[in-house]
């Protein structure tokens, strides 16, 4: 008689250490090209994701989480040369390219702070969709909304 056997372990990472096997991600917030560590509640910023790969890639998927106290300011489309889609969720987007070139790219998503307060502000993550080994994390932080 044949048996099936499927192991896995779950575990919370309170800490995610930077990651970079193919991709180096970074993101921070920018107000008119300066970047800022203090937000203004109601007035809008651009969280800028920047993702270096390390050689050609194809179909590629960078998820951008968002701090729990913004909102979007708009959902645009991005980058029409580089993106294939955007997925807006309440929590992150996340977009598909169906190429990236070897090098840095930036993704912007326009976000406006709505309640004060300190937030976490979860890891940007890139990796290819159908070999998730490849991957790049980024710094956890934090985003202070005042």
């Amino acid at each position: 008689m044949h048996l099936f056997f499927t192991v896995y372990q779950q575990a919370w990472n309170r800490v995610p250490d930077k990651a970079s096997e193919g991709f180096s991600v970074a993101a921070a917030f920018y107000d008119n090209n300066d970047v800022i560590t203090l937000l203004e509640a109601g007035k809008s910023v651009d969280l800028r994701v920047s993702v270096a790969a390390d050689a050609d890639a194809e179909y590629v998927t960078i998820e951008v989480p968002i701090p729990a106290g913004c909102a979007y300011e708009s959902k645009s489309r991005g980058d029409f040369w580089k993106e294939a889609h955007r997925e807006y969720y309440k929590e992150k987007v996340v977009i598909f390219c169906h190429r990236l070139s070897q090098g840095t790219h930036d993704f912007t998503i326009k976000l406006l702070p709505r309640y004060t307060g300190s937030y976490h502000l979860n890891p940007p993550k890139a990796e290819l969709m159908y070999f998730p080994t490849f991957f790049g994390r980024g710094d956890a932080g934090r985003c202070i909304i005042q």
